[in-house]
């Protein structure tokens, strides 16, 4: 299998503004990571919450103001800069366990939304 590597402006259509909203966690320990909430989004990215929760539905970031999109992935733990970050992200995209969600009492309710709509504009091709 060929390795496709991605450069520039081809890494934000690769990671549409809900997949990062999915990937914002924190490690806590060794090998142990949690979902972000809302809230500490807003707080760590200076953003209000309404312009968190509303750049987290959105399948791609043509209409997110570039100041609005580094915050928000500044606040999601999410630097498209750094490679470490990046290959995680990618075996997530391709395949991955998005298992730490789960344990989120948010799960049903926000996450699992959020997980479908990424999968379902996934298969269609929407972005990539």
């Amino acid at each position: 299998m060929e390795r496709k590597i991605r450069k520039g402006w081809e890494v934000f259509s690769y990671f549409p503004p809900v997949l990062v909203r999915l990937l914002a966690r924190e490690k806590v320990g060794k090998s142990s990571v949690r979902v972000l909430s809302d809230e500490e989004i807003a707080i760590r990215s200076g953003l209000a919450i309404e312009t968190v929760t509303e750049v987290s539905e959105q399948l791609n970031w043509e209409d997110v103001p570039i100041g609005i999109a580094k915050r928000f992935c500044n606040g999601c733990n999410f630097d498209f800069f750094d490679w470490r970050v990046r290959n995680s992200a990618y075996a997530l995209a391709n395949g991955g366990s998005f298992a730490y969600l789960k344990c989120s009492p948010f799960w049903k309710s926000k996450y699992l939304p959020l997980l479908k709509k990424y999968i379902n504009a996934k298969k269609e091709k929407v972005f990539n």
